[in-house]
């Protein structure tokens, strides 16, 4: 017997598609929203042991007023994945700003549809609470907030500027519908930083992979082969980000409250370090490393919240980047690249 629908928008992305399975695992039904009818169906023929347990709803705009109103009705609990994740907008407003908040609110509008809903959970993103001005070493808590408005946002030509605007002031549109609204439902926000882990969503090449993946994709087959270039200073895996969903709408603790998800600081170099270690036939790819700079990070956090209250223990940096890479080469003889 099933312990309820859940609604996972956007279940055909990366974090969708694990969060849309640790669900599923976990003895849940899920309704997936995916842009089109092939991309809904093609999801499910990725992971056909569950097809007894799959519905899915088109929604080819989310910010479009009523997007989610017939997606919701079934449902009892809803995770709301759905955004636009990238730095390539040539419109703020288009591609970006408007997409990210009106697709919460449409969710949230949805609900008042559905009266069998109690929880809802929303992905956030540390782009949410950390400010772009953070002095080196301050300590990055759940309780901050990235205060970039949507003015700034929509004249910044800094694209990552407007990417963690769009996150932070979607998540306070959320948190502003609960304290308007006052909904008969609870809501929890997952806030994490950049995200790793097997890509098994369904993809058409080596070229969809998400960015925080294709990054470690960059580093093994060969791009950078001089220096290792910068990237993210944090990471967590893609799996604890799923299983944090499952726990917030299952635990009462979880009601009302936002979670930091990172799992440790790091360089680029880590990253490649353990490639070289693992994956002997890919160590010509790759960059010289300089692991003495890995003690040299001042990005402090205390992510001790989502650990104590939705009892997530951390993947390991070594075991993240073997697991993604493992999932990569396999696609890599599938597509024959």
């Amino acid at each position: 017997m099933t312990r309820g629908v859940v609604l996972v928008t956007g279940i055909t992305g990366f974090i969708g598609t694990h969060t849309a399975l640790a669900f599923l695992e976990a003895g849940y039904d899920v309704k997936g929203t995916a842009r089109s009818t092939a991309k809904a169906e093609g999801w499910i023929a990725h992971f056909p042991a569950y097809k007894a347990c799959y519905t899915y709803a088109v929604v080819e705009d989310i910010a479009a007023a009523g997007a989610f109103d017939e997606a919701v009705k079934g449902c009892d609990i809803i995770a709301h994945i759905a955004s636009p994740a990238h730095w390539s907008q040539s419109d703020n407003e288009a591609d970006l700003l408007i997409p990210a908040i009106n697709g919460t609110k449409n969710v949230l509008y949805a609900t008042k549809h559905e009266p069998r809903i109690t929880r809802v959970v929303f992905t956030s993103s540390l782009a949410a609470i950390i400010e772009p001005s953070r002095e080196p070493g301050k300590l990055v808590v759940e309780t901050e907030w990235n205060p970039t408005t949507y003015e700034e946002a929509k004249v910044s030509t800094n694209a990552p500027v407007v990417y963690r605007a769009s996150k932070a002031l979607a998540e306070r549109a959320f948190w502003d519908y609960i304290k308007d609204e006052k909904p008969t439902w609870a809501g929890s926000t997952i806030c994490p930083c950049a995200t790793s882990g097997p890509p098994i969503q369904p993809l058409t090449s080596l070229a969809a992979l998400n960015t925080s993946v294709a990054f470690m994709w960059d580093l093994a087959s060969g791009k950078f082969k001089d220096s290792v270039p910068p990237g993210p200073p944090v990471h967590v895996d893609v799996r604890d980000v799923a299983l944090a969903h499952v726990r917030a709408v299952e635990r009462d603790v979880a009601k009302n409250q936002r979670y930091l998800l990172v799992a440790g600081s790091h360089i680029p170099d880590e990253f490649t370090d353990v490639i070289r270690r693992h994956f002997p036939t890919l160590r010509d790819n790759l960059p010289p490393v300089d692991l003495s700079k890995a003690r040299q990070s001042n990005f402090k956090f205390d992510a001790s919240k989502v650990q104590r209250e939705l009892g997530i223990q951390f993947t390991p940096l070594a075991t993240m980047v073997v697991d993604t890479m493992n999932t990569i080469l396999l696609l890599q003889e599938h597509f024959g690249v």
